[in-house]
């Protein structure tokens, strides 16, 4: 069984070869089938084929520059990324890894943002499977049984970051109860009232949690979320995929 130290290593190993626009090792970091949730659907390559492409893409944009903070569960992790390229470019986003035997050889990414999210230092104090309860109440209780107003001062801090695709805000947790319930309703009365996450896995460690997870009517998905005190503090969620994995 990979733990979370062994899938850090190969997690550290990538970025340090992307760092330096070592892409020729690709093929040492991923696994012979590795396998890609990405915005477009499911794809499976080779190492050495997707060393090649990286290799070309890289061409075009230029050297990208990486800043991230990493958290692992187990074989699973959990990335929230910079990137920026020598031509100015920059974007950031979260994606999910899978390692097994050394290597990367699954991962998920819905998206990214084209701007720089803010970055918090991890902190290894927190209480995982509280945080992993929390994020269930989130979807299965106040998503599923629309009880934003009772639950979001519940579950949210009394200031919520959340790091989306069109920039960063700040809400206090009544207002991001309202704002999500004004939401939800408007998509009730449009489309009818069904189930909003048809799936999801939690994964946990320290002060962060993560999630992949599936909405039938929108996409999948992955995202970080902050823990502080018991409830949600920061989030970052770079949007849904235009599949369904």
């Amino acid at each position: 069984m990979t733990t979370a130290e062994e899938t850090l290593r190969v997690v550290y190993a990538w970025y340090d070869n992307a760092s330096r626009g070592d892409w020729q090792h690709v093929p040492e970091v991923a696994g012979t089938e590795y396998i890609r949730h990405e915005p477009s659907g499911t794809r499976t390559v080779t190492g050495e084929e997707y060393s090649a492409e990286i290799r070309e893409a890289v061409s075009t944009r230029g050297v990208l520059r990486w800043e991230y903070d990493a958290f692992a569960d187990g074989d699973i992790a959990f990335v929230t990324w910079i990137a920026r390229s020598t031509g100015g470019a920059v974007m950031s986003s979260v994606q999910a890894f899978r390692v097994a035997g050394g290597k990367l050889v699954e991962t998920w990414h819905s998206g990214a943002a084209p701007l720089a999210w803010e970055l918090h230092p991890f902190a290894s104090d927190g209480n995982p499977e509280a945080s992993k309860q929390l994020l269930r109440r989130w979807y299965e209780e106040m998503y599923e049984q629309r009880r934003f107003a009772e639950l979001a001062p519940q579950l949210c801090g009394p200031v919520f970051k959340r790091h989306e695709a069109n920039g960063t805000f700040e809400v206090n947790a009544e207002e991001h109860g309202d704002r999500l319930a004004t939401a939800v309703a408007a998509r009730d009365a449009r489309e009818g009232r069904t189930r909003m996450i048809t799936g999801y896995r939690v994964f946990a460690d320290g002060d962060r949690v993560g999630v992949i997870a599936t909405s039938a009517r929108q996409g999948s998905w992955v995202q970080t979320w902050r823990v502080e005190d018991g409830k949600f503090v920061e989030s970052w969620f770079a949007g849904f995929a235009g599949a369904n994995w």
